[in-house]
């Protein structure tokens, strides 16, 4: 038996005070572990110092190999995936996964995966699709999923993804996802009483399957696409892994870098060429002279070239995701 319930979630821009309001409806005598994450990268953040006066249950940072409590919450500390593995927190530095580290989409799937119906996974408002492959694993082994509401949700990205790709249960405010947890726990408790936690994945989880002819932006490595229902993945041979939208907004990255990298290159190399005819002038080498003049006006003139494409406004579908919610069947209470 895996122990002790779970409620996994995952929250990005704007998700400190939305997560404050579900913690703040929740009992101190909470029958369950509460494991968030969310997306703060790299930069220490003190989530702990933010949450604590804002949370009944005390707070922390999850700790390698920490034995998982009923009636706490723990946080995934920067630059490491929050995961968890029998009865117990696991951290890694491991690739990042839509573009981050923390990410969601670990600590959801290894809880599913050693928790099944013990899970209840809950995505927050946020940007892009993290979250979604996680929380539909979360339902495949017998969880719950809840989404906020996302006309409630700061930036609705998020849970409109999971409210497309995955048979939510709850689409609620968030005060009433608070009341809602307490009750969904005691019922999981009662429905894993033959649950046998799987251990096959470990860390970072899948083999993706479909190869495609697109590469990681992050390594350069050969891309592999991973269907969970209707929602896609990306993953490469390292470990990182996209969405969709995830991996578009990744390649504008390097391109745009890539196209900000040619310009200064083309701005030294027009200086380098007009230094070194103004040297060949001086010795008297006047043909070799014109010779770097026009590589120079040639370096000036690709320079202004890409930089008329810069100044050109991009279509950006990855950062107007309003799609609809899906028409899946939620039960709103």
């Amino acid at each position: 038996m895996a122990g002790v319930p779970l409620v996994v979630v995952g929250a990005s821009l704007g998700g400190l005070s939305a997560l404050a309001a579900v913690l703040q409806e929740l009992s101190p005598n909470f029958p369950a572990a509460i494991l968030a994450v969310i997306h703060i990268g790299e930069q220490e953040a003190q989530l702990p110092r933010y949450f604590q006066p804002r949370s009944p249950l005390p707070v922390g940072y999850g700790r390698d190999n920490e034995k998982i409590v009923a009636g706490r919450a723990y946080f995934a500390p920067s630059d490491r995936h929050l995961m968890v593995e029998n009865g117990r927190l696991f951290l890694s530095q491991g690739p990042k996964e839509n573009h981050t580290r923390p990410a969601i989409d670990p600590l959801f799937r290894s809880a599913a995966e050693a928790y099944g119906p013990l899970v209840t996974g809950v995505i927050l408002t946020g940007h892009l699709t993290d979250g979604t492959a996680g929380l539909w694993e979360v339902k495949r082994r017998g969880g719950v999923a809840i989404v906020q509401d996302p006309d409630e949700a700061e930036v609705p990205s998020m849970p409109k993804s999971a409210l497309r790709h995955v048979a939510v249960d709850y689409c609620l405010k968030l005060k009433d996802i608070g009341k809602l947890l307490t009750q969904l726990v005691e019922d999981a408790m009662m429905e894993a009483a033959h649950f046998v936690p799987q251990h096959g994945e470990r860390i970072m989880g899948y083999t993706a399957e479909q190869p495609v002819a697109v590469t990681c932006p992050d390594c350069g490595g050969a891309l592999r696409k991973d269907s969970k229902g209707s929602y896609t993945q990306y993953r490469c041979h390292i470990g990182h892994t996209y969405g969709g939208l995830e991996l578009a907004q990744a390649q504008f990255d390097v391109l745009d870098a890539s196209l900000q990298q040619s310009i200064r290159l083309l701005n030294e190399r027009k200086k380098m060429c007009l230094d070194t005819a103004d040297a060949a002038r001086r010795s008297n080498h006047e043909q070799e002279a014109k010779q770097w003049e026009k590589a120079a006006e040639e370096a000036s003139a690709r320079f202004e070239q890409i930089e008329r494409v810069l100044q050109t406004e991009w279509t950006r579908p990855e950062l107007a995701f309003t799609s609809a919610a899906s028409n899946a069947t939620v039960k709103d209470k």
